[in-house]
């Protein structure tokens, strides 16, 4: 018989801190059982369940310092991606244009490992971009925060804003800010010591040794750190114009068919176009219309945005009314089962897209599909194809073909795969072609261009990528015939009778709060291990009156 047990996996912890080893020791134990279980603190039910969520108390506070450890590993990586693109001659970082800088150069680097980290990671482009400033920092403005990091004391999230909020300051003026922010609880200043490692010793043990540092405290800390740093006038004048900079107007998608609309203005604007909207609202309500003062103002300002135009203005006097592109299947037009997509923005019930696919001046565009990928194959040479060619290409990939992103093709550049070659006539040669032809957004045009990803095209618009880190990855065509769209079919909604069950289902694992005599039971029942049958009955109908008054050891209810 063969002992297995020598082949299992031996990780080391050699190396790490002495508080590391036990977070990390805490976690896996967890993970892989050997923790179940409280330990058995004596004193019955009672100091059993005080030991278990002492046990749980201390996991929780592990694993979220093994987290901040781990997002230090990450930024150490990253830190090491930057530098090999930086220093790879073959990577096209603009070294060879005539105008390139050193600053230019470093940027595009950056570019590019951020561009690599959201295939990576998943994460928006704007987060990638953050955490790849984080890695590249100067020692003088980083060094602290990726110390803090490594040490398992500082999450990425609390690092990448420290580092934004003091960007405008020169180095020293930011990483002092950063030590004031994240100053242990209780500790007055750092110990005064000439030995750099003495003195992050002990800071490391005043941490280990406080409560950590809440959100509150955090942004106060920087609020005020920061204040001191600038004059009053100065920091209000930053901020506002970093306020005004950020303005913008949103729609995200919200539950039951509606959605909202957020539009960032200075306050004057703001408050303004609220009491126009008001204004109209009530003259609507007082003239008999029988919707709310909110309902109609929601109405409104959506009338407006969709169709308002401002004579005189040299923007907004002929503004053409909203144009929204929908996409559907045949079938939900036809059933009131599916969903039908609006191109990066969300989806549309089946009701509310046969609403707008027969109001007044609705256009539709007949699309013709293989029958057997779903992609489109009905297309109408330049180098800019034309407006037929554009719209085929468009409908086919419906958003940008780069591995995992989601930006709508209509807001793409339409990007030739292989070269543009205007004496070819093949796709293959460079000849603008629907098979040469995918949409990229532009960030990642800029990635293809560089040759910091590569791709190859074949027919039917089936996109293979290759990384800057070697992932090879194969985007295909938007399927219009996404069987979990369509009515009737397994992975369909769920009958009536399945949704009600699963209520009930719901509603029986989650308990009802114990009364002090059942809480009394169960804990009986606990310390003496006996089995019990309950018997299950109707709860008495309430009684007609006022509520019964609280008994003297119970809170009054709030």
């Amino acid at each position: 018989m063969t002992d297995t047990s020598i082949h299992e996996p031996v990780l080391s912890l050699a190396g790490l801190p002495a508080h590391l080893v036990d977070w990390l020791s805490a976690v896996v134990a967890a993970a892989t059982g050997a923790a179940e279980g409280s330990p058995d603190a004596g004193g019955g039910s009672v100091g059993k369940q005080d030991a278990a969520r002492a046990s749980a108390g201390l996991l929780v506070a592990a694993a979220r310092s093994v987290q901040a450890w781990a997002e230090g590993v990450e930024v150490e990586a990253i830190g090491r991606l930057v530098r090999s693109i930086e220093d790879d001659p073959g990577i096209d970082v603009g070294q060879h244009e005539s105008r390139s800088t050193r600053q230019t150069r470093v940027g595009l680097a950056r570019t590019a490992a951020a561009v690599e980290l959201q295939l990576l990671t998943g994460l928006p482009l704007t987060q990638c971009r953050d955490r790849v400033a984080l890695a590249s920092a100067c020692p003088a403005r980083g060094d602290y925060l990726r110390l803090r990091m490594a040490a398992g004391t500082l999450g990425a999230w609390r690092a990448v804003t420290l580092l934004k909020e003091t960007r405008h300051l020169d180095p020293l003026a930011a990483d002092e800010i950063t030590r004031q922010a994240l100053r242990p609880i209780g500790l007055v200043a750092p110990e005064e010591t000439a030995d750099p490692a003495r003195a992050a010793e002990a800071e490391l043990a005043a941490v280990l040794a406080r409560e950590p540092l809440s959100q509150a405290t955090f942004r106060r800390r920087l609020a005020r750190a920061l204040t001191l740093a600038e004059s009053s006038g100065q920091y209000a004048h930053r901020r506002a114009h970093e306020a005004r900079d950020l303005r913008d107007a949103q729609t995200a998608p919200d539950s039951h068919g509606m959605a909202c609309t957020t539009v960032t203005a200075s306050r004057e604007r703001a408050f303004a176009a609220q009491q126009r909207v008001t204004q109209l609202a009530r003259r609507a309500r007082a003239a008999g219309d029988g919707r709310t003062l909110a309902q109609l103002r929601s109405d409104i300002a959506t009338d407006l945005l969709i169709r308002g135009q401002v004579p005189g203005d040299a923007l907004l006097a002929d503004a053409p009314p909203a144009r929204l592109q929908v996409v559907v299947s045949l079938a939900t037009l036809l059933d009131k089962d599916g969903v039908a997509e609006v191109p990066g923005a969300g989806f549309l019930t089946a009701e509310q897209v046969r609403r707008v696919a027969v109001a007044e001046g609705s256009v539709w565009c007949r699309l013709v599909t293989d029958p057997t990928t779903g992609s489109v194959i009905d297309a109408a040479s330049t180098y800019r194809p034309p407006a037929a060619m554009r719209r085929a290409v468009q409908a086919r990939d419906q958003r940008c073909r780069a591995p995992g992103c989601e930006h709508p093709a209509t807001e793409c550049d339409l990007d030739h795969v292989v070269t543009w070659n205007a004496l070819a006539c093949e796709p293959a040669h460079g000849a603008t072609h629907p098979d040469n032809l995918h949409a990229l957004h532009r960030a990642h045009h800029v990635a293809k261009t560089r040759g910091w990803w590569r791709s190859t095209q074949s027919a039917g618009g089936i996109v293979h990528w290759t990384t800057l880190t070697g992932r090879r990855i194969t985007t295909r065509p938007m399927n219009h015939h996404d069987l979990t769209d369509l009515p009737g079919l397994p992975g369909g909604p769920a009958s009536l009778i399945e949704r009600a069950l699963a209520v009930l289902i719901e509603d029986a694992t989650d308990p009802l709060p114990l009364s002090p005599a059942a809480a009394a039971l169960e804990t009986v029942v606990v310390s003496r291990r006996e089995p019990v049958v309950l018997v299950l009955s109707p709860p008495d109908p309430p009684s007609p009156g006022p509520p019964p008054e609280p008994e003297d050891d119970q809170p009054p209810p709030f």
